[in-house]
């Protein structure tokens, strides 16, 4: 090794510097443990998970600003939504590009103007997710580097393994060692095997091979994970957020021994990956929670302002628009409010049809089921949500 070369704080250190507290360890434990009811128990809880935010975070205060209007909006759909808020801090890349805050929060690799400040991200990303639980906000975000997992695992409610590494043999044996549920993608072809086969490995014991609190190469068998779902994102194949598409991969679930826990991506390969179709896909989303279709959660890509930005030649100093994505394109706070607002009215209609039907006897005839709908005020059939957004 190169004695010149920096080294990495251990995760210990991080923590120490930055700790959760009580409050906040609260707020995690709550999350995590609402996002499992939803997985074992979803007619008890009759909710919808909602995971989003920008599609990675750069500006800290633009973060916490987000996540203050994110605060107010879960105050008002509490009852329907579950709300958690994407804080991606590491970005995936096909072939290059800028690889998220925790890896260059001085955009200097993106640049070529320096080598980037490693320690840096790490604490500037765990800050940012200590506030955003501190406010009560879940946390979500994807493990991309298995390594750097340990700097902020204890903080977030819910961990996504992406399309490029669902199959991945590391980062299922990660999974399997994590304390919060896990969603993971379909594959980048839009195939659902890679993503079942991900649930089944990670819910077995694993050797996991990494670092411990201290930056020591270390191993421990993993206790596996059982709170594991699918992500529906599209893929080279097209959209899969279809009612057809929805209930093939419910089945396909079924048919595997999973439970039928699936969550829709609204963005990538589903919005075929143009940030202004969200609103169309979470319109056709909501006419199917509506109807009682087998979604368990959505996900979107939204920030305070559409659309989206490259970095400046000279960098954050040069003028980056405040709360406008420097990734992936997203969705404005106003139509992000819009579009919450119509899947919230979807899950009102899904709990009351099934507040109906679990109140009538099996051995009523089906005229007799479409009377007692009507006399509580819901449609019998043909539910179809206009959401104010592009639809």
């Amino acid at each position: 090794m190169n004695l010149h070369e920096p080294l990495l704080l251990p995760s210990s250190g991080a923590k120490l510097a930055l700790p959760l507290d009580e409050t906040a360890q609260q707020n995690v434990r709550w999350g995590r443990d609402a996002v499992r009811n939803l997985l074992t128990q979803p007619r008890s809880d009759g909710r919808l998970l909602v995971v989003i935010g920008p599609c990675s975070i750069h500006d800290p205060d633009a973060a916490l600003d987000y996540a203050s209007r994110l605060v107010e909006a879960t105050k008002q759909h509490h009852r329907e939504l579950l709300i958690v808020m994407r804080v991606y801090v590491e970005k995936p890349r096909s072939t290059v590009g800028w690889k998220g805050l925790i890896h260059d929060p001085d955009y200097a690799q993106t640049l070529g103007h320096s080598d980037p400040d490693l320690n840096k991200g790490v604490l500037i990303s765990r800050q940012i997710m200590l506030d955003i639980a501190k406010k009560g906000l879940p946390v979500a975000t994807e493990l991309l580097n298995p390594l750097l997992v340990h700097f902020f695992q204890d903080i977030v409610s819910v961990g996504v393994v992406g399309a490029r590494t669902t199959e991945s043999q590391t980062h299922r044996e990660m999974s399997s060692d994590m304390p919060m549920p896990m969603g993971f993608k379909n594959g980048m072809d839009g195939g659902l095997q890679v993503a079942i086969d991900a649930m089944t490995a990670s819910s077995r014991p694993h050797t996991v091979v990494g670092v411990d609190d201290e930056g020591r190469l270390a191993y421990h068998l993993s206790h596996g994970n059982p709170d594991t779902f699918v992500i529906l994102r599209g893929g080279s194949n097209g959209p899969n957020f279809g009612p057809e598409q929805v209930q093939q991969a419910a089945q396909e679930l079924v048919r595997a021994g999973k439970k039928p826990a699936i969550v829709v991506d609204c963005s990538h390969g589903n919005s075929m990956k143009d940030y202004r179709n969200q609103g169309s896909v979470a319109a056709c989303l909501a006419n199917q929670i509506a109807a009682g279709g087998p979604i368990m959660g959505v996900m979107l890509e939204s920030n305070i302002n559409e659309g989206r930005q490259d970095v400046p030649n000279k960098g954050a100093e040069a003028g980056l628009k405040y709360g406008v994505s420097i990734t992936d394109g997203c969705v404005g706070w106003h139509e992000t409010e819009l579009i919450l607002d119509c899947l919230a009215a979807a899950v009102r209609e899904r709990q009351a049809r099934s507040a109906v039907v679990e109140s009538i006897p099996d051995t009523i005839a089906a005229e007799a089921l479409e009377d007692e709908k009507h006399l509580v005020g819901v449609p019998a059939s043909n539910i179809t949500f206009a959401c104010p957004v592009r639809c």
